[in-house]
This record gives C-alpha cells, sequence and structure tokens, in this order.
C-alpha cells in the first residue's frame, strides 16, 4: 500500500507580496491503480493541470489523481484571488512505482499423482508473501511453500514489495489419481486359503498398467508380472505395487492362508442299484466345507454336501470336498437297471362295449413278474397277466396297471375301457357252461354255486374286475357270503374238474 502521509506543501510563487497558495497531499509516492487526495488552499479560484490522471479540471480546490502507469508527475495548481486581484502557483512530483513482478515454479510440473507434493517457489526478495487457498499447504507466508493437493487445484500468491505495491501470479496444478488395482486368486475366495504344498496364482487387476512389483519375492516364481506363482509354506500376506503409463502407483494386498490338516471323506450310498425313474441319496461322512459333484445334472444339487441323484443310466458320480484350501476326492457308482418292456391289449379294441359287456385285458410284458391293477376305486395285484372287466357303469373307466420284474423295477402302462349304456342279453359268453351245469342259489347274505363235478376254485369279480372273492374248494359246491357286496352284476370264475367256466350273478 501507499505511505499514508499528510505532507503540507507551502509554495509561495505569488505575483505580489499578499499572495500565499499551499496545497496539502496525502502522499507523495502511490503504486498502480491507487488514489492520491490533493486539497489547494489560501486562494479563491483554482485550477488544476494533469487533466487525465485528476478526476476533475474546474475550478475546485479538492482534487484526486490516480494512475495505472508508473513514472513521475508533475502536478501545478493556479490559484486566483478577485480581490484584490491576485495570483499564485504551486507545482509538485509525484512518483508512482510499478508493480513488483512474480512468477510461481512447479518442482514437480503442473501434473502429478495423488499422494505426491511438489515444491512451489514465488520470485524471491519481496517484503511480503500470502499464498491461496491455505489447505495442503506446508506454509502460507514463505516464498517457498509445499503442495499436496488430493485433486486439481490453482493455487495463487499474492506478494508486497518494500514500496508497498503489490502483486499476484497463479499455478494450475492437475493431480492425477493412482490406478485402482485389486487381486484376484485362485484360492477360495472367501477365506484365501491354500493347502500346505499347493500353488495359487495371484492376478493383478488394473487398467493401464506399465509395471508390477510384488513382495515378499521368496515363494513366488517371479516379482514383476501381471500374474505370478505363490507356493507359501507358512501363511503370507503378498503385496502388489503397480504403475501407470502416467508414472503414479496403486497397491493392494491378498492374505494367503496356509492349511495344513487333510480333509477327510467318507462315501456312503443308500442304494448303489436303482430302478430307471428311482432315485437314492448319497451322503458324506467329511469335515469339508465346500463340494462340487460331478456330474451334476441328475442331482438335486451338485453343491450339497448330501445328494439325491436321479440318473439314467449306469453313471459314476465324483465329489471333490474341500476345508480351507485341502480337496479330497471321492466317488460312488450308481447302477441304473432298465424297466420292463410292457405293452396292453383289449378284447374290445379300445370301442365301446354295452353294460352287459365284458372287455378283457392283456398284458405283455416277458420279464414282469407280477402286476398291480389300479381301479376306480379298489387295487388288485396278481401275477395273472389278464383280466376281464365288465363295468355296470357308462362312461370312460380308467385303469390303470404297473407290471415289475424280479429286481423290482417296474413300468407303467393305462387303459380305458368305454360303455355305453345298452344291454346285447347275452354277456360272457366265451367259456360259459350251460346253466344245467352250474346250479346257483341266492340267499339272505349268501350266494351258493353248485357242479356236478368237483369245484376246486371260486373267484367272484364286480363288473369293474375288481376281486372280491378266492375260495379254494374241494366239494362240488362253494358258498360265498354276499353281506358286503353291493347290489349289481358279479362275474363268478369257477375251476370245475379242471375247467375253468364263468358265470354271471345278480344281487338284488
Amino acid at each position: 500500500m501507499a505511505r499514508i502521509s499528510t505532507l503540507l506543501v507551502l509554495l509561495a510563487l505569488s505575483l505580489s507580496s499578499f499572495a500565499q497558495l499551499s496545497v496539502t497531499l496525502e502522499d507523495s509516492t502511490m503504486c498502480p491503480g491507487d488514489t492520491l487526495w490533493f486539497k489547494a488552499s489560501g486562494m479563491t479560484l483554482y485550477a488544476w493541470s494533469d487533466t487525465v490522471n485528476l478526476d476533475t479540471a474546474l475550478l475546485v480546490d479538492s482534487v484526486n489523481f490516480s494512475t495505472t502507469t508508473p513514472g513521475m508527475y508533475t502536478i501545478t495548481v493556479l490559484g486566483y484571488n478577485v480581490f484584490p486581484v491576485d495570483t499564485d502557483t504551486v507545482s509538485f512530483s509525484i512518483t508512482v512505482f510499478d508493480n513488483p513482478s512474480v512468477s510461481i515454479t512447479s518442482s514437480a510440473g503442473n501434473s502429478f499423482c495423488v499422494g505426491s507434493s511438489t515444491e512451489l517457489v514465488a520470485t524471491a526478495g519481496l517484503s511480503s508473501y500470502m499464498w491461496m487457498p491455505t489447505a495442503n499447504l506446508s506454509d502460507s507466508t514463505n516464498d517457498t511453500v509445499i503442495a499436496t493437493p488430493t485433486g486439481a487445484t490453482t493455487y495463487f500468491v499474492y506478494v508486497t514489495d518494500s514500496n508497498g505495491c503489490m502483486g499476484m501470479d497463479s499455478i494450475d496444478l492437475d493431480v492425477t489419481a493412482g490406478p485402482s488395482v485389486t487381486i484376484s486368486s485362485t484360492t477360495d475366495a472367501t477365506n484365501g486359503y491354500l493347502c500346505l504344498g499347493s500353488t495359487a496364482t495371484l492376478t493383478a487387476n488394473a487398467a493401464g498398467i506399465a509395471s508390477y512389483e510384488w513382495s515378499p519375492v521368496g515363494s513366488l516364481n517371479d516379482s514383476t508380472g501381471m500374474s505370478v506363482q505363490a507356493t507359501p509354506t507358512t501363511t503370507t500376506t503378498y503385496t502388489v505395487v503397480v504403475t501407470d503409463t502416467n508414472g503414479c502407483t496403486g497397491s493392494e494386498s491378498i492374505l494367503v492362508q496356509v492349511n495344513t490338516t487333510a480333509t477327510s471323506l467318507t462315501v456312503n450310498v443308500e442304494d448303489d442299484t436303482i430302478c430307471l425313474g428311482a432315485s437314492t441319496r448319497i451322503t458324506l461322512q467329511t469335515n469339508a466345507q465346500t463340494f462340487v459333484w460331478t456330474p451334476g445334472a441328475t442331482l438335486n444339487n451338485p453343491n450339497n454336501k448330501d445328494v439325491t441323484a436321479t440318473p439314467t443310466t449306469t453313471t459314476t458320480f465324483t465329489v471333490t470336498a474341500t476345508r480351507n484350501g485341502c480337496s479330497t476326492v471321492g466317488s460312488a457308482t450308481i447302477h441304473v437297471l432298465p424297466a420292463p418292456s410292457m405293452s396292453v391289449s383289449q378284447s374290445s379294441g379300445g370301442q365301446n362295449i354295452c353294460l352287459d359287456e365284458t372287455d378283457v385285458i392283456t398284458l405283455d410284458c416277458p420279464t414282469c413278474v407280477s402286476y398291480k391293477w389300479v381301479f376306480p376305486n379298489s387295487t388288485l395285484t396278481t401275477s395273472n397277466t389278464t383280466q376281464t372287466v365288465s363295468p355296470n357303469i357308462a362312461g370312460a373307466i380308467n385303469i390303470g396297471i404297473t407290471g415289475y420284474d424280479d429286481n423290482a423295477c417296474s413300468t407303467n402302462e393305462s387303459v380305458t375301457v368305454n360303455v355305453d349304456s345298452c344291454f346285447v342279453g347275452t354277456p360272457f359268453s366265451v367259456g360259459e357252461l350251460n346253466k344245467t351245469d352250474i346250479q346257483l342259489f341266492t340267499r339272505e347274505g349268501q350266494i351258493e354255486f353248485m357242479a356236478e363235478g368237483q369245484i376246486t376254485n371260486l373267484r367272484l369279480f364286480n363288473l369293474l374286475g375288481e376281486e372280491v372273492a378266492n375260495l379254494q374248494n374241494r366239494d362240488n359246491s362253494v358258498v360265498v357270503s354276499s353281506s358286503n357286496l353291493a347290489s349289481g352284476v358279479y362275474v363268478a370264475r369257477l375251476v370245475v374238474e379242471g375247467q375253468e367256466v364263468v358265470k354271471k350273478v345278480y344281487l338284488k
């Protein structure tokens, strides 16, 4: 700032002995852009020179002087008195100093990596310095400061010289972020364990990298590659420092824990031989933590400890059980037996029958040893390959049939007996003897059959083919209880002297 002083200039250069013009000056020196104030006194009217830099040229006693151009300026004021008429002049000089020139240099240049510092140096030898902004600066009042900006920043320095004049300069610093780096490992992603004696591949993942530096190097096959092989004998923390093409660095570390405890594994199979379509459980006795089963397509979950297998062909399942990086492999073979081949035919050929007609259903299954017939209201298990069905209700009657071989493997078929509400009047003609050959007596709660020869077996069926009675006999008559039978039509199949006879029975 310009020195603040008050100078009283009394210069009496008059044309008469009574003239006494004086000028009061705020200061005689200033800096560019400052303003000085002058005041004349002792006369009546005043005229000022240097109208370019004065704020007025009128006949006033007080004026302001300002300029941005350094140099020496002479100001003259002419004073007038009206009565008595008199004039006087005063001249004085103003010195305008130049503002100091200042510049800033950066030791690290204008662009450097985040976390780095640079030395900012302003022109030396000036009276005072003020740096802004002050954040991330080592000092704010010296000509040399250390800047550690965390982002792009413009720094300003304001200086003052011995004349009190000020100067300013600025510098733009661009801060480049260091590379972001992660490390991936072939060890377990959740806990970083590696089995003793095994090797893990460590890979540094970062973009635009010019160099890599891994440490410690003792258990690494290389220390400068993007991917390295680590074979530690004890738990180790590996660090990689990466340098990008801008020279900026980033780092990351990974803990590789070494496991010295082996993984135990015993594989147990619920049933190693199953029929096609069946399932079996495979369970493990193990201290492992993670599991991978292959092939996994026919397992309920290939990552479970215990699994349910439903293979369609004989398959060997292999499991890799891992605990803290140490793995053990086990396996189990499941043998799959084929289902028996079975076909079914109907004497009706699938055509509709009347209420008093029969439909003979015949099975063809060379390897089957037994069959389960599922009727609408009952189930029949038998080794017979033929069933005679005579429904007494019109509509579609669905019958399911399962054939079993001697391995208990099964296959399924189904048939539909379509029944119309009609009667033909002569059912059960095939194999039926004359009425005079079989006599039928129905009493309260009983049905008696009598023949001329010995009756050795009686089987009684309802019209759906469901067996409701099966009696062995050694006489020419046999009695069947009917107390639990509903009213309707039944079919009796009797073996008389070794010959099968079919008889229709009506119960009211």
